[in-house]
């Protein structure tokens, strides 16, 4: 009866973190949205077809550069918000994030518009496993105010994982 009822618990945690997911999309994406959360169903990865389209309708709804890369963080920062062990869907902003150029996304996040839910998007995206290319001299480029902003978001989370990690990536370097 335990695990049957931690299972449901855990379906409706899913179903929540799904919606909430889909309502941070940005807008314009909603007709890609099965294609998207199919991913999850069937463990396969974005297409480079379906990453194209993506980008094509990004760059359509949001012409302005900074707007786009928030839209991104926005959506990268919800659902389940974990760094490892999410579902497959949930990976599709960070795979279009990490196309964005470190420039792109440090001028984003220093916007006067960049909010809480945008450093989450943040965190998640920089201290991931291989979410960039060169992720290792990207996160060196921070400035260390930003640093320490997604550092302090990591540990208000509450998410151990994401902590650690944040903690490993974003500390500064000992003196």
């Amino acid at each position: 009866m335990q695990q049957f009822e931690a299972a449901r618990i855990r379906a409706r945690e899913g179903t929540e973190e799904e919606r909430d997911w889909l309502a941070a999309m940005p807008a314009g994406l909603e007709g890609l949205a099965d294609q998207i959360l199919d991913l999850s169903r069937t463990g396969g990865s974005p297409s480079p077809e379906l990453l194209a389209e993506l980008t094509d309708q990004l760059h359509l709804m949001f012409p302005g550069l900074v707007e786009r890369v928030l839209a991104l963080l926005n959506w990268y920062g919800t659902g389940s918000g974990r760094c490892s062990g999410y579902p497959v869907h949930e990976g599709v902003p960070g795979e279009l994030l990490g196309r964005v150029p470190m420039a792109d996304l440090l001028a984003a996040l220093a916007d006067p518009r960049a909010e809480e839910r945008h450093d989450a998007g943040a965190v998640r995206h920089l201290v991931g496993w291989k979410t960039r290319p060169r992720q290792k001299r990207d996160v060196a480029r921070l400035p260390e105010p930003l640093r320490a902003r997604l550092l302090a978001h990591a540990c208000r989370s509450g998410d151990s994982d994401k902590q650690s990690r944040s903690e490993r990536w974003l500390a500064p370097p000992p003196v």
